[in-house]
């Protein structure tokens, strides 16, 4: 095992995004059961609020383009409670490797 020297949010979608998901493919196989995605951001952080501030914008970003590249239709938000009304979100600070394989990483945009 190995720490790695990041800390995550995790987002998860809520109902009001399923919801959206739906409207916009309702051949979209997803639900609040789906799988949510771990952000990766620095390992150390005092202020969960100011860390979420400073990602929630890129994060929604991805999230709503894996659904539609179309930003017309993404959800409208602009605070981090319409933010956080939209998705689940856990913050942490330990990530640990569970593999001997050596991390890679690529860019993803």
């Amino acid at each position: 095992m190995n720490l790695v020297n990041r800390g995550f949010i995790f987002v998860k979608a809520k109902p009001a995004f399923i919801k959206w998901a739906q409207q916009i493919d309702p051949e979209l196989l997803i639900d609040e059961q789906a799988e949510g995605s771990v952000y990766l951001i620095e390992e150390e952080f005092w202020d969960d609020e100011l860390i979420l501030k400073n990602y929630a914008k890129k994060i929604a970003s991805h999230e709503f383009s894996c659904i539609s590249e179309d930003q017309a239709q993404w959800l409208k938000w602009s605070t981090l409670a319409d933010f956080e009304a939209i998705f689940e979100i856990e913050i942490g600070c330990t990530c640990i490797d569970l593999r001997e394989q050596v991390l890679t990483k690529e860019p993803f945009e």
